[in-house]
């Protein structure tokens, strides 16, 4: 008897763990609907094309360039990581899971798309969303939190910049 008890036990709390998902997880699924990881992935291309005109005088061959930028959804990764710390300290986990739904709407994803192409009926659902408590939050903390992710953003890029320079090195390249 004791055993069904413990094994019904453990199955529903296992159950339980995988029926919510974490803070976490929902604060990267926020993060891939409302453009963070693209704006990311764009950064990561745009160094990736400065670093080529910079050492265009060193013939790094594509297969380097392109072993170089295997690492690039490792960087998103953590980069996502980093900010889901950020978010953690500005918004509760209910407050994600209210950004998940107004960015899965169609509203949210034409927002994301292209602000200036957003309906009559779409801008509507906008200013109800920023009325609403999580709206104001976000709004209430927009400065606070531009500036947190900047500081992370910043260590982040020069981490990663100086991360492929010094692989760059490794490999026998240097700046001019």
């Amino acid at each position: 008897m004791r055993y069904l008890v413990f094994v019904l036990t453990l199955f529903l709390t296992v159950t339980a763990c995988f029926a919510q998902r974490s803070y976490h997880e929902d604060a990267i699924r926020y993060f891939e609907l409302n453009g963070t990881e693209q704006q990311y992935d764009t950064a990561i291309d745009q160094m990736f094309s400065l670093l080529q005109q910079q050492y265009s005088n060193q013939n790094v061959p594509d297969n380097v360039w392109d072993e170089l930028q295997s690492n690039k959804t490792d960087a998103i990764t953590n980069i996502k990581s980093l900010l889901v710390s950020v978010y953690r300290s500005n918004f509760t986990h209910e407050d994600i899971k209210q950004l998940i739904i107004f960015y899965e709407s169609e509203t949210g994803r034409q927002l994301v798309k292209d602000r200036t192409q957003l309906s009559d009926n779409q801008k509507n659902k906008l200013s109800d969303f920023f009325n609403s408590e999580v709206g104001q939050k976000v709004q209430n903390q927009s400065d606070s939190l531009r500036s947190m992710v900047s500081e992370v953003s910043e260590l982040w890029s020069r981490d990663l910049y100086n991360e492929t320079i010094q692989k760059l090195k490794t490999k026998g390249y240097k700046l001019p």
